[in-house]
């Protein structure tokens, strides 16, 4: 799956706790702390807006400099919302 602008704003549309969610699996797959994941996602509005924000070139930059591994592991626990 390509994450691009589509795919960004159609997490954008989802409802703060399902974003809320699926942004903590995502980072729980990455090694966060867990503790600290709440705390920086408060204001979904903003988080939200921000998002919207970025352009296919955005996305696509970031998504090179995680890499595919990363995204993969990204991808899959925002889907299923376990982490890892």
């Amino acid at each position: 799956m390509e994450i691009n602008k589509k795919s960004v704003d159609g997490l954008c549309s989802l409802p703060d706790d399902e974003l809320r969610r699926r942004i903590k699996a995502a980072a729980g797959a990455l090694g966060a702390d867990p503790d600290k994941i709440p705390a920086e996602l408060t204001d979904m509005s903003t988080i939200k807006r921000k998002l919207s924000s970025l352009s296919d070139r955005q996305i696509k930059a970031i998504c090179g400099a995680l890499g595919e591994e990363r995204l993969n592991r990204i991808m899959k626990a925002a889907d299923d919302g376990r982490g890892q």
